[in-house]
Protein backbone atom coordinates (compact mmCIF):
# COMPACT_ATOMS: atom_id res chain seq x y z
CA UNK A 1 0.00 0.00 0.00
CA UNK A 2 1.07 3.75 -0.76
CA UNK A 3 0.74 5.80 2.79
CA UNK A 4 1.66 8.74 1.21
CA UNK A 5 0.04 11.39 -0.32
CA UNK A 6 2.69 12.60 -3.10
CA UNK A 7 2.64 16.36 -3.48
CA UNK A 8 3.87 15.58 -7.04
CA UNK A 9 0.41 13.00 -7.56
CA UNK A 10 -1.64 16.05 -6.38
CA UNK A 11 -0.19 18.32 -8.48
CA UNK A 12 -0.93 16.27 -11.96
CA UNK A 13 -4.39 15.17 -10.70
CA UNK A 14 -5.44 18.82 -9.97
CA UNK A 15 -3.38 19.79 -13.31
CA UNK A 16 -5.74 17.24 -15.12
CA UNK A 17 -9.02 17.83 -13.29
CA UNK A 18 -8.82 21.94 -14.16
CA UNK A 19 -7.96 20.43 -17.87
CA UNK A 20 -10.63 18.66 -18.21
CA UNK A 21 -13.41 20.67 -16.75
CA UNK A 22 -12.02 23.52 -18.91
CA UNK A 23 -12.30 21.36 -21.79
CA UNK A 24 -15.78 19.90 -20.99
CA UNK A 25 -16.80 23.75 -20.42
CA UNK A 26 -15.82 24.69 -23.88
CA UNK A 27 -18.27 21.82 -25.60
CA UNK A 28 -20.58 24.17 -24.02
CA UNK A 29 -22.36 22.23 -21.28
CA UNK A 30 -22.01 24.26 -18.67
CA UNK A 31 -19.53 24.70 -15.67
CA UNK A 32 -21.97 22.57 -13.62
CA UNK A 33 -22.02 19.87 -16.20
CA UNK A 34 -18.48 20.12 -16.21
CA UNK A 35 -17.56 19.92 -12.77
CA UNK A 36 -20.07 16.89 -12.38
CA UNK A 37 -18.69 15.18 -15.40
CA UNK A 38 -14.81 15.74 -14.49
CA UNK A 39 -15.71 14.12 -10.39
CA UNK A 40 -17.18 11.12 -12.29
CA UNK A 41 -14.21 10.42 -14.58
CA UNK A 42 -11.74 11.09 -11.65
CA UNK A 43 -14.32 8.12 -9.70
CA UNK A 44 -13.78 6.21 -12.62
CA UNK A 45 -10.33 6.19 -12.63
CA UNK A 46 -10.61 5.46 -8.86
CA UNK A 47 -12.61 2.37 -9.31
CA UNK A 48 -11.38 0.23 -12.10
CA UNK A 49 -7.97 0.16 -10.48
CA UNK A 50 -8.93 -2.22 -8.10
CA UNK A 51 -10.19 -4.90 -10.68
CA UNK A 52 -7.07 -3.81 -12.89
CA UNK A 53 -4.82 -4.90 -10.15
CA UNK A 54 -6.67 -8.49 -9.80
CA UNK A 55 -6.60 -9.08 -13.35
CA UNK A 56 -3.81 -7.98 -14.91
CA UNK A 57 -1.19 -7.02 -11.89
CA UNK A 58 1.89 -8.61 -12.96
CA UNK A 59 1.61 -7.13 -16.74
CA UNK A 60 0.91 -3.74 -14.75
CA UNK A 61 3.95 -4.08 -12.64
CA UNK A 62 6.13 -3.10 -15.61
CA UNK A 63 4.65 0.38 -15.64
CA UNK A 64 6.35 4.00 -14.48
CA UNK A 65 5.92 5.48 -10.95
CA UNK A 66 4.25 2.31 -9.60
CA UNK A 67 0.79 2.95 -11.39
CA UNK A 68 -1.54 3.02 -11.11
CA UNK A 69 -2.06 2.11 -7.43
CA UNK A 70 -0.04 4.67 -5.84
CA UNK A 71 -2.24 6.79 -7.29
CA UNK A 72 -5.95 6.44 -5.80
CA UNK A 73 -5.42 8.36 -2.42
CA UNK A 74 -5.15 11.37 -4.97
CA UNK A 75 -7.88 10.41 -7.74
CA UNK A 76 -10.25 9.76 -4.67
CA UNK A 77 -9.28 13.39 -2.67
CA UNK A 78 -9.41 15.14 -5.96
CA UNK A 79 -12.89 13.22 -7.41
CA UNK A 80 -14.66 14.60 -3.32
CA UNK A 81 -12.61 18.17 -4.02
CA UNK A 82 -14.39 18.10 -7.85
CA UNK A 83 -17.92 17.07 -6.39
CA UNK A 84 -18.34 19.87 -3.91
CA UNK A 85 -17.28 22.15 -6.27
CA UNK A 86 -20.17 20.56 -8.96
CA UNK A 87 -22.53 20.87 -5.29
CA UNK A 88 -21.64 24.40 -4.55
CA UNK A 89 -22.04 25.75 -8.26
CA UNK A 90 -25.49 23.63 -8.22
CA UNK A 91 -26.10 26.18 -4.52
CA UNK A 92 -24.51 29.04 -6.37
CA UNK A 93 -27.34 28.99 -9.17
CA UNK A 94 -30.06 28.70 -6.50
CA UNK A 95 -28.95 31.84 -5.47
CA UNK A 96 -27.70 29.89 -2.10
CA UNK A 97 -31.56 29.44 -1.40
CA UNK A 98 -30.32 26.20 0.03
CA UNK A 99 -32.94 25.80 2.41
CA UNK A 100 -35.18 25.96 -0.68
CA UNK A 101 -33.04 23.69 -2.09
CA UNK A 102 -33.01 21.17 0.53
CA UNK A 103 -37.41 21.33 0.48
CA UNK A 104 -37.39 20.51 -2.79
CA UNK A 105 -34.63 17.87 -2.90
CA UNK A 106 -35.05 14.84 -5.56
CA UNK A 107 -34.26 11.52 -4.58
CA UNK A 108 -31.81 11.53 -6.93
CA UNK A 109 -30.26 14.70 -5.74
CA UNK A 110 -30.45 13.26 -1.86
CA UNK A 111 -28.70 10.31 -3.36
CA UNK A 112 -25.74 13.33 -4.94
CA UNK A 113 -25.30 14.76 -1.20
CA UNK A 114 -25.27 11.28 0.26
CA UNK A 115 -22.57 10.56 -2.33
CA UNK A 116 -20.79 13.95 -1.15
CA UNK A 117 -20.90 13.42 2.71
CA UNK A 118 -19.42 9.45 2.43
CA UNK A 119 -16.69 11.05 -0.13
CA UNK A 120 -15.37 13.67 2.09
CA UNK A 121 -15.29 11.05 5.23
CA UNK A 122 -12.85 8.61 2.61
CA UNK A 123 -10.85 11.53 1.72
CA UNK A 124 -10.06 12.49 5.34
CA UNK A 125 -9.49 9.03 5.59
CA UNK A 126 -6.79 9.14 2.21
CA UNK A 127 -4.29 10.69 3.88
CA UNK A 128 -0.91 9.16 5.32
CA UNK A 129 -1.60 9.59 9.11
CA UNK A 130 -5.20 8.81 9.17
CA UNK A 131 -4.62 5.10 7.16
CA UNK A 132 -1.77 5.17 9.99
CA UNK A 133 -3.93 5.81 12.78
CA UNK A 134 -6.45 3.63 11.72
CA UNK A 135 -4.61 0.13 10.42
CA UNK A 136 -5.22 -1.30 6.82
CA UNK A 137 -7.80 -3.52 8.05
CA UNK A 138 -9.87 -0.83 9.17
CA UNK A 139 -9.20 1.66 6.28
CA UNK A 140 -9.87 -1.26 3.86
CA UNK A 141 -13.78 -1.46 5.56
CA UNK A 142 -13.78 2.25 5.19
CA UNK A 143 -12.95 2.91 1.51
CA UNK A 144 -15.41 -0.06 0.69
CA UNK A 145 -18.00 2.03 0.47
CA UNK A 146 -16.13 3.94 -2.34
CA UNK A 147 -18.28 1.46 -4.17
CA UNK A 148 -21.45 2.64 -2.70
CA UNK A 149 -20.22 6.05 -3.58
CA UNK A 150 -20.35 4.72 -7.20
CA UNK A 151 -23.63 3.10 -7.34
CA UNK A 152 -24.98 6.41 -5.45
CA UNK A 153 -23.79 8.85 -8.17
CA UNK A 154 -24.72 6.29 -10.68
CA UNK A 155 -28.05 6.58 -9.28
CA UNK A 156 -27.93 10.21 -9.83
CA UNK A 157 -26.33 10.34 -13.16
CA UNK A 158 -28.83 7.95 -14.62
CA UNK A 159 -31.72 10.24 -13.24
CA UNK A 160 -30.07 13.61 -14.29
CA UNK A 161 -28.71 12.00 -17.21
CA UNK A 162 -31.62 9.67 -18.95
CA UNK A 163 -34.42 9.85 -16.61
CA UNK A 164 -35.98 13.61 -16.99
CA UNK A 165 -36.85 15.50 -19.79
CA UNK A 166 -34.95 16.04 -23.05
CA UNK A 167 -32.39 13.83 -22.08
CA UNK A 168 -30.06 12.62 -23.24
CA UNK A 169 -28.68 16.34 -24.01
CA UNK A 170 -25.45 16.10 -24.05
CA UNK A 171 -22.15 13.64 -24.86
CA UNK A 172 -21.08 13.74 -21.45
CA UNK A 173 -24.35 11.61 -20.19
CA UNK A 174 -23.13 9.04 -23.51
CA UNK A 175 -19.86 9.12 -21.22
CA UNK A 176 -21.30 8.55 -18.05
CA UNK A 177 -23.21 5.26 -19.52
CA UNK A 178 -19.88 3.62 -21.10
CA UNK A 179 -17.63 4.78 -17.85
CA UNK A 180 -20.26 3.10 -15.44
CA UNK A 181 -20.64 -0.27 -17.97
CA UNK A 182 -17.07 -0.36 -17.41
CA UNK A 183 -16.74 -0.22 -14.01
CA UNK A 184 -19.37 -3.34 -13.73
CA UNK A 185 -17.72 -5.05 -16.46
CA UNK A 186 -14.10 -4.85 -14.34
CA UNK A 187 -16.33 -5.60 -10.79
CA UNK A 188 -18.10 -8.75 -12.63
CA UNK A 189 -14.55 -9.75 -14.47
CA UNK A 190 -12.06 -9.38 -11.40
CA UNK A 191 -15.12 -11.47 -8.93
CA UNK A 192 -14.65 -13.93 -11.66
CA UNK A 193 -11.39 -14.45 -11.79
CA UNK A 194 -11.23 -14.49 -7.67
CA UNK A 195 -13.84 -17.02 -7.71
CA UNK A 196 -11.81 -19.07 -10.07
CA UNK A 197 -8.41 -18.86 -8.60
CA UNK A 198 -10.41 -19.77 -4.81
CA UNK A 199 -11.55 -23.18 -6.61
CA UNK A 200 -8.02 -23.99 -8.24
CA UNK A 201 -6.22 -23.90 -5.18
CA UNK A 202 -9.16 -26.11 -2.90
CA UNK A 203 -7.13 -29.38 -1.56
Amino acid sequence: MDFRNKFLYHFVVATLSLVLAFSFYKTGIGLIRATGGVAFFLLFLTLIIGPLMRLWKPALDVLPWNLPWSWRGELGIWFTIMAVMHMLLIFYSKQWNIAGYMAALRLADLAGLIAIFLALILAVASFGKIINFLGITSWRWLHSFAYVIFYLVGAHVINHAFLRADRPSSWLHWAYLVMMLIVMALQTAAFIKTVTIYRKNLP
